[in-house]
């Protein structure tokens, strides 16, 4: 009966100590290989869940860059996207993981180099880009501690 407590606790101990273990290291894992693969990840999961989102912005920028004016219906459509794009941007687990990885890293750049290099893989036009970087709603995306 006395080695079960004995048992327990080293079970415990074994438990406990690769909790400790698992605490990246910066120095050693911020490698641009290793920042590379979990910044595409991450961008990837935020280009799933925008997609439909991502699609009506480019319909509508399409549209101004050939000078039309969009439709009541179509402003509605974006008004939808780009408050579906804020939430998802504000608290969505890739833009989280961004996050998480450029505080590790000590990179504050990361997440807006993320963020910019999605929005040109989706083809949104250069102006577009500029536009949405220099919205207040964007930079307090950037900002590490929000």
């Amino acid at each position: 009966m006395k080695e079960t407590p004995t048992f327990l606790m080293f079970i415990l101990m074994g438990v406990l100590s690769t909790g400790c273990a698992t605490t990246p290291n910066p120095e050693k894992i911020c490698t641009s290989e290793w920042i590379g693969q979990r910044a595409d990840k991450a961008v990837s999961r935020i280009e799933s869940r925008t997609r439909s989102s991502m699609k009506t912005l480019t319909k509508a920028a399409e549209s101004w860059s050939k000078g039309k004016q969009p439709g009541i219906f179509q402003m509605m459509a974006l008004n939808n996207s780009l408050t579906s794009l804020e939430k998802e941007l504000k608290s969505g687990t890739g833009i989280r993981d961004l996050k998480t990885l450029s505080k590790t890293c000590n990179d504050p750049a990361l997440v807006g180099k993320a963020m910019n290099g999605f929005m040109r893989d989706q083809g949104l036009p250069t102006n577009l880009i500029q536009f949405v970087e220099r919205l207040e709603v964007y930079q307090d995306l950037l900002r590490p501690d929000t």
